[in-house]
């Protein structure tokens, strides 16, 4: 068997993933199909890429020595790609490229920095995951994206690429408007404990297993019956009452659904704006970190519940000084 750039892919995947079952899933496709695929590889190289456990799996001697020649191949082909991509038909250059994790964030920025840049020519494509955004900008796939991290769970750039945080906000919970800790201006996380949760998929980075620490800490270990990506599913299931779900302060309330901030404010998220070097932002840097800014304030603005936490913590400073 030739080895072919969708099997490095593969192998990169799992050893990321530390799972087979959890790198099939982040890959879409099967168990059984990415354990065979693994299997063709390591016969053809003559040698095994992973152990395995009951825990997942963990890189051989082996594989340690092939994985960062497989992440290099990768990354030149990327950029072959890119660069082949990266002019138009008609010779001239390609647009900026822009990345982001889901919300209305990031095309809210793009808006911005096309008028900075003084064109409209700012493309956009979200991830759920924050290291594949990285892995992009790595690639040189992206110029700047806006990523996420988590407390112990801090991103450090790769080499070539730059970070800055913008932000830092609680994680609410969004539940069915009929729970009663709906009728609460926030909610005690221990309260929730026999409840049932939809979580989306591991992100890479520390979401959602700082959720989950979070709850053990508060007693108990969340029962998670749904994993979605899906935000519009995700809402049917809480507006269903059957569900459920951590969230960002952005996350919309709706018929069905109340969104409450977390009594102590046990989780945290922080937002950043990362950018290459030899990017379109390598010399603009500043530009990028204002206009992200205004883009994170101006995301920030139509939610009220945020607002009303604001306050709540503002005249809770004032009476403590």
């Amino acid at each position: 068997m030739d080895i072919e750039l969708r099997h490095l892919r593969v192998v990169c995947a799992i050893a990321d993933a530390g799972s087979i079952t959890r790198a099939a899933a982040r890959t879409g496709t099967t168990q059984p199909a990415l354990t065979a695929t693994l299997q063709r590889i390591e016969r053809a190289w003559g040698g095994r890429l992973f152990a395995r456990s009951r825990e997942g799996v963990t890189l051989t001697a082996f594989g340690e020595s092939v994985l960062p020649l497989a992440r290099g191949v990768l990354a030149s082909a990327n950029a072959l790609d890119h660069h082949v991509r990266g002019w138009l038909t008609d010779g001239s250059a390609r647009p900026v490229a822009l990345g982001g994790i889901g919300g209305s964030m990031v095309v809210e920025l793009a808006g911005r920095l096309g008028e900075r840049l003084g064109s409209a020519m700012v493309s956009v494509s979200t991830e759920f995951s924050p290291r594949r955004l990285l892995d992009l900008l790595v690639a040189a796939r992206l110029d700047a994206a806006v990523v996420a991290d988590y407390p112990d769970h801090e991103l450090i750039g790769p080499a070539g690429v730059r970070l800055r945080a913008l932000a830092v906000e609680p994680i609410f919970v969004a539940l069915p408007s009929a729970h009663p800790a709906a009728a609460a201006d926030e909610v005690r996380l221990a309260e929730l404990a026999a409840d049932e949760w939809v979580l989306g998929p591991s992100d890479g980075v520390g979401w959602p297993e700082c959720f989950e620490s979070v709850c053990e800490r508060a007693g108990f270990r969340p029962r998670v019956m749904h994993r979605i990506s899906d935000p519009s599913l995700l809402r049917r299931l809480v507006a269903a009452g059957r569900a459920l779900s951590p969230c960002q302060v952005t996350f919309p309330e709706g018929p069905g659904i109340a969104v409450r901030p977390l009594a102590g404010d046990p989780l945290w998220l922080r937002y950043l704006v990362a950018w290459r070097d030899r990017g379109a932002f390598g010399k603009q840097a500043d530009v990028l970190v204002t206009e992200a800014m205004a883009a994170y304030e101006h995301d920030t603005e139509r939610s009220a519940t945020y607002h009303r936490w604001l306050a709540a913590r503002a005249d809770s400073d004032m009476m403590g000084a």
